[in-house]
Parts: structure tokens; sequence; C-alpha cells
């Protein structure tokens, strides 16, 4: 202890402890505070209890001798901090030219460990410009790993570390391996000694032990984590291809462990980068069997776009590509394909999926994305989404060479489809209009002239059935079946789950069908038949006939599109026999079909009367069958 402070310790003016604290802190030595970071003690004040620091950023601050002891931290000369106070421009330049030099006298500093957010602390700013700081590093990283002396970590949860003195590189990825913390870590550990796989020269046997504790690793992790057990083995397997007389040894295999159904295929490749999911399709036929080729077709709808684009690829490069195309223009008339198979094909109309690219990808877009909007899985569609709305010249692709009806069609589908935003829904259908000018009408609602082309005419008690069972559809059985589609998915490999294709395949139906019903209601036009025409065979007419060769009587009522109940001798105007007697006068022979295929008969429009007037809908419970009976005129034979 200085003498001069153990006079002051002596008098009771400091303790024992902050006296010994105090003594290391004279004049000219470097010292760190928390908040003030490093500094330099200027001068002692032993008469007014206080010294003097010159701080980084704040020069001649007095501090009491008490608080000194307990908030500075004394600095030995050659700390890189106490450098960095003293020779800032020479601990640049080391920086910047030796970086193995600079980097052994941080870690040293710091005890051999040093965290990347604290290393940037201490390098980044003040020793190396920020500017610069990012080009530095990303190289002088490069330069350490070639140094057996750092351990330097890939994330910054890892420490950056100096090894002991006279390890080898071999020996130093070894002991990496084995004192990795987790799967991601002791897999960094492989790809890192992969890229750097020269130091391990006259190492090998280092290289063969680090092999062979990667098998014992990866066989017990191979439960935890499946698929960092797949890139392990796929990085030994490399290691094994480079470096002559090293060996697989005991390790598993590729295949076994594919097969062995610890990983479901499509998620390993989601994951794996391009070149790694190779390695894979070269053993689809050993992994799937006698049908893998359909099976990986089938991969395509579960793979992720990426996925897509590295295995249709490879199905070309092996002579497959026939086969993909009609296997993909099969699911796309059958709007069958995930959204990430689509999107894979709208973003590659130009190149690789131009043979594809029809119009009929249009619709199985709105398909592909409503799909999940009913799976409720909107994630998954989300690609796709993008696309549409950002890919300017999609919707003019999708459109070139359609027709009137097929651009209307389309259109119609974006407008009445639930699972796009006033915005979205807006901007595409101002695409379609700036392309086609004549279906503003559509987009802003003024269809009455096409609604005389296209109308249906209906009663109103079947407009409101129907109208019902589209309710019915949309709250009930879409929502049942996308339960059904969740519980199947949970029984396992869906290539193998009867539910869950079962439960697809309804899932199709139910859209369909919703769809339909959207386009009918959307055409419809009720009536109460009270208007009825009885000068000619019109709606809502009761019709005596008597066919001509036995002249046996018997009566029909032509009624609207959906009012058909054949029991009842209600017919559909839409229907065969209404096509053919509408329009006829009383006295008219009209031919109409017979219930025997293909065969006909004459008959003669015997009378014309009102049918009873529709009074409008009644009732109907959701659960119960949608169509109430309409109005009914008594028959005869």
């Amino acid at each position: 202890m200085n003498e001069d402070v153990a006079n002051l310790v002596s008098l009771g003016k400091l303790t024992a402890d902050a006296g010994n604290k105090v003594s290391a802190l004279e004049p000219g030595t470097h010292c760190l505070h928390k908040s003030w970071g490093v500094g330099k003690i200027a001068a002692w004040d032993l008469v007014g209890g206080e010294m003097t620091i010159d701080f980084e950023e704040k020069t001649g601050h007095a501090m009491k001798l008490e608080f000194a002891a307990k908030s500075l931290q004394p600095l030995a000369e050659d700390h890189v901090l106490a450098r960095r106070f003293a020779d800032s421009d020479g601990l640049q330049t080391e920086a910047l030219d030796d970086p193995v030099t600079f980097a052994k006298s941080v870690l040293t500093s710091f005890g051999g460990s040093i965290m990347l957010d604290e290393w940037e602390k201490v390098v980044k700013g003040p020793v190396v410009p920020e500017g610069k700081y990012r080009s530095w590093w990303d190289n002088a990283k490069k330069t350490l790993r070639k140094d057996h002396q750092f351990s330097v970590p890939s994330k910054r949860n890892v420490p950056f570390e100096l090894r002991d003195e006279g390890i080898s590189p071999g020996e130093a990825y070894v002991g990496d391996f084995k004192n990795a913390k987790d799967p991601k870590a002791s897999l960094d550990v492989i790809n890192d000694a992969l890229k750097n796989i020269k130091v391990f020269e006259g190492e090998e046997e280092r290289l063969q032990e680090l092999v062979d504790e990667i098998n014992i690793y990866a066989k017990q992790i191979q439960l935890l984590d499946p698929i960092k057990v797949i890139e392990m083995i796929q990085a030994r397997d490399e290691v094994v291809k480079q470096v002559e007389g090293v060996e697989v040894g005991d390790g598993l295999t590729l295949a076994e462990f594919l097969q062995s159904g610890r990983a479901e295929l499509s998620d390993v490749l989601k994951v794996l980068p391009a070149a790694r999911q190779r390695d894979i399709y070269k053993l689809l036929p050993e992994i799937l069997g006698e049908d893998w080729f359909q099976k990986t077709l089938d991969l395509l709808q579960v793979v992720g776009a990426r996925g897509v684009g590295e295995l249709s690829r490879y199905l070309n490069e092996i002579g497959k590509g026939t086969d993909l195309l009609n296997y993909l223009k099969q699911g796309i008339q059958q709007r069958a394909h995930s959204s990430d198979l689509t999107a894979w094909i709208c973003k590659e109309r130009k190149k690789a999926a131009k043979d594809v690219f029809s119009d009929e990808v249009g619709p199985a877009i709105i398909s592909a994305i409503e799909r999940d909007h009913y799976d409720e899985a909107l994630g998954r569609s989300a690609r796709l989404r993008e696309i549409i709305s950002d890919d300017v010249e999609l919707i003019a692709d999708l459109l070139d060479g359609a027709d009137r009806n097929q651009v209307r069609s389309f259109a119609r589908r974006i407008k009445g489809s639930p699972v796009f935003d006033d915005l979205s829904r807006g901007s595409l259908l101002a695409r379609i209009v700036k392309l086609y000018p004549d279906v503003q009408d559509l987009v802003s609602g003024e269809r009455e002239a096409e609604l005389k082309d296209e109308s249906l005419v209906v009663s109103w008690s079947s407009l409101a059935a129907r109208k019902k069972a589209l309710e019915h559809l949309r709250q009930k059985e879409i929502p049942e079946n996308t339960k059904e589609i969740a519980t199947a998915r949970e029984h396992g490999d869906l290539r193998e789950n009867f539910e869950y294709k079962a439960a697809k395949e309804m899932q199709a139906v139910l859209m369909r069908r919703e769809a339909e019903m959207e386009s009918e209601l959307i055409r419809a036009r009720g009536t109460d038949f009270s208007d009825a025409d009885t000068s000619v065979v019109s709606i809502g007419n009761v019709v005596e006939l008597e066919d001509v060769e036995s002249g046996a009587k018997e009566t029909f009522t032509i009624l609207g599109a959906w009012d058909t109940d054949t029991d009842r001798r209600i017919i559909s105007y839409l229907s065969e026999t209404g096509s053919a007697l509408i329009g006829s006068p009383v006295g008219d022979e009209v031919e109409v079909p017979t219930e025997e295929e293909g065969e006909t008969r004459i008959v003669r429009v015997a009378s014309i009367t009102a049918a009873p007037v529709d009074e409008g809908p009644t009732e109907t419970p959701l659960e119960e069958s949608p169509a109430p009976p309409p109005p009914v005129a008594s028959s005869e034979s």
C-alpha cells in the first residue's frame, strides 16, 4: 500500500480495502469506469481526499477517493483499452494491418474469451471506423479462422475465444465439436471444418476422430432434431469424400435415416440448401420404393416454393420432363395445386413453366388462395397473394388470348371471392379493366344488358331456399370440413392418410359448390309468376298436353330454374321438355323427349292456364333440405 495512503487508513479516513484499491490507482495508471469508460489517473489530492481522472470524453474529472476505490478498475498498460486510450492511431493501424495480433491482444485483455457484442463495443468506432467495420470484420474473420489460435463463432450467442497454446487445428475442431452446446452449434463446427478442410493436412487421424464423434452425436439426437442429423450426415459424407483415408465407419447413412421415418421428407426438403437437396433426390427411388416417381410428383405440393424449383429442375435433368409437364397441366385443370406450386408456375411462366402457363392458371390461383382461406392457413398462400398483387404483368399474361367470357369469368371470380380485401380487389379489377374496358360494367355493377342474356328466372320460394343453402354451406359444411382436415392431418403421413385425402376431396367439392351457387345467385331473378302469359306456353303456366299417337293426356307445370319436382310433374323452363314447349300456342304440335334416352314423341298443346301465384319463402332451418315445395297444379294421365 502506498505510504501516504496508508497514513489515511491509519487515521480512519479510508478503509484498508479502499486503501489497497486507491494504491493501485496511482497517477499515470489507466482505469475503467462502467459508465464513463476508459480513463487515466491524472493526479492525487490526498489532503483533499480526491483524485482527478481524464476519461476519453471527459477530462479533469474529480472523484472522492472512497468512491474511486469502488467504481474504478485499474488496467494493465498492455490492456487493449489502455492502449486504445494512449495510442488509438497505433492500435487502429495494428487492427487494419495485422488482425491476428490485434485479436490476440483483445482476447488476452478479457481473459481469453469475449462475446461479440462486447467485442464491438471495444473495436467498432473507437478502433475501426463504423463505416469500415463490417467489411473489415468479414475479412478479419476469414483470416482468424485459418489460424488455429482462435475459435471464431458464427452466431452472436457463442463466445469468441483464444485457444490454449500448442493446440493443433485438428484438435481444435474436435474440441469445439465436443464442447458445442446444441445441435446447431455442432453443425456449425462441422461446416466450418468442411470449409477449412485443408488445415487437416497431416492430421487425418484428427479428421477421422471428428467423423467418429459426428456418428456418435447424430445417433444420440436422431429423435431430438432429425433435420440437423440429416445435415450432419450430409456434411460428414462430404468430408469423407474430400479426404482420402477417412471413412464413415459405424455411422447412420442418409438413405437409412430417411427410410426410418424419423423426419418427414417434405419438411427436410423445405429447409435444406439447394445443393443438399440434390443429395436426397438421387436417393428417392431407394427411399420411396416402387412408386417413387408418383410420390416424388406429390412432393411438389408440399416442399415449398424453393423446393419446387429444385425438384422440377432435377426431374427435367433425369428425363422426366414430359411426365412432370403432364402432372402440372392436369393439376392446373383440376385446381389441385398448392399455393407454393401455383406461385412457382406464375414466377417461372416465361422460363421453366412456360409450357404449363395458360389461361387456366388464373382460376387455379383463386382456387388455391380460397382453399387456404377455408383451411385457415393464410400463411401458405402469402407468397401467391404477394405475386398476384405485386407482379403488375401477371394479369396481362394470365388473360393473354382469353375471350370475352373468360375475361368476365375471371373478373367475376376476383370480385366475388372473400379472400381479397377491398384495396387488393379494386387494384386487380382495375388492371383487368385497363386491359379490357368492356368489363367495366361488371366491375361497377351495371350489368342489365348481361343479365338479360344470362339471368335465371326463379320463384321467390326457391330463391330464398338457395340463399339459405349457401349460408348453410358457408356456416356449417365448410367449417366442419376444415376441422376434419385439421384432425386428419394430425394422424401423420399425409401420403398414406385416407381420412386426410377424403376430407381434401370433399373440400374441393364444397368449394366448387359454393362457387356455382354464388354464380347462380348473381344471375337469379325472382318472380311470383303472377304476370305469366297464357297466350302461349310460358314460365308460370299449367300446360295440358295430348299425345298425338295415343290420345293420352297429361299435365305439366312449368316454373323457374330451381322448381323441378318430377313426382309432382313440375318441370323447369330450362329442361328439355320445358324448352321445347315454351312459346307454343294452344293447338300447336311439339316434339318432346320420352323417358327412353334418344326417343321422342309428338304432343299437342291442349290448354294453357296460369299456375298458382308463388306466395314467397317460408322459414327453413339451415339443417333441413333447402327447397320448400313450389306451387303445383293438378295433373291427369
